[in-house]
């Protein structure tokens, strides 16, 4: 560094902690305990003991100067030194988790054509940042993106038209021949626009909805079933509509013209709510297809498609966990 640079950089903890001290095995332990909030069980999950786990928390705070995590009873908090550190850990460890795609794409010069088919609601979410890392790792490679429902799709992927699905699943249920992975967590809302009279409403029921149209899947899709099943449980009929139609941009048209009801991903309902473009009810959807996964064919060992695969595994963990 320069003489102009300022001292504690050069000098002080800064300097010392991050040239010196600071390494990716700290930085693992962070975003571990921060996931687990236990040293026992983040000792577990790298096969150490629990006393080497301290010593590694004890030696950044020793460096810092001060604590990174409280206990509290057998888990334990970050201070707001520690939420900071962990905030940028986990940055640096994606970053280099994406150098990693970078470099093995680049070594096994991936190419060629991946296809794709998404459900509606997951395509402005977890799919546009899977393709950037992808055309990212793979420049020469093509990435060919379909919507439609997990019915709809599956004999395309079995007959070789598809490489991947991406879709939302409300409980577990299995495909022969076919292999899925789960992406992780995101809770569907209630919508509707925002001149709706439930829009200022509290503590919505599931009996007052019902009073009023829907946007809804289509029928015989694995949402259209799903939220009939949702319903039955609660001793409720059928989502009362006449349109059938899941895409976004639809949707946000259809409620400004109508005073009808729909379903979004939370995030983006946010969004559009933040944007005075809907209104989100106050009703648990009681994590009906909160959860994304992605299925392939059990004999795809395309390494491209696996690339792909990676990509959307990053992208929803940068979504879920920010």
């Amino acid at each position: 560094m320069t003489s102009d640079t300022p001292s504690v950089y050069r000098d002080g903890i800064a300097s010392r902690l991050f040239r010196d001290v600071l390494k990716i095995r700290h930085l693992r332990i962070l975003a571990a305990l921060d996931q687990m909030r236990q040293i026992t069980k983040v000792a577990r999950a790298f096969n150490v003991t629990q006393p080497a786990i301290s010593k590694q928390i004890a030696e950044l705070e020793r460096e810092l100067g001060t604590p990174i995590i409280v206990r509290q009873g057998n888990s334990v908090a970050f201070t707001p030194a520690g939420t900071l550190l962990v905030r940028h850990a986990k940055d640096v460890l994606s970053r280099i988790q994406r150098t990693e795609f970078d470099i093995e794409a680049l070594r096994k010069g991936l190419g060629g054509n991946v296809r794709i088919g998404v459900a509606s609601s997951l395509m402005p979410t977890i799919v546009p940042e899977a393709i950037r890392l992808m055309i990212q790792a793979a420049p020469s490679c093509v990435v060919t993106v379909s919507e439609g429902h997990f019915g709809q799709m599956l004999p395309q992927l079995y007959a070789g038209d598809l490489d991947l699905l991406v879709m939302r699943i409300w409980k577990p249920f299995t495909v022969e021949g076919i292999e899925q992975l789960s992406l992780g967590r995101e809770p569907l809302v209630v919508v509707a626009g925002t001149d709706h009279p439930l829009a200022r409403q509290k503590d919505i029921s599931w009996e007052t909805v019902l009073e009023w149209p829907w946007l809804k899947a289509a029928s015989g899709s694995l949402a259209a079933d799903g939220m009939s099943e949702f319903l039955a449980e609660k001793g409720l009929g059928p989502l009362p509509g006449q349109i059938e139609a899941t895409s976004i941009v639809l949707s946000l048209s259809m409620m400004r013209l109508i005073p009808c009801l729909a379903l979004f991903p939370e995030r983006l309902a946010r969004y559009h709510s933040a944007r005075g473009e809907l209104a989100i009810l106050s009703i648990s959807t009681g994590g009906y297809l909160s959860e994304s996964n992605c299925f392939w064919l059990t004999s795809q060992t395309d390494e491209t498609v696996s690339l792909l695969r990676e990509c959307l595994v990053q992208a929803a963990r940068d979504l879920f966990e920010n």
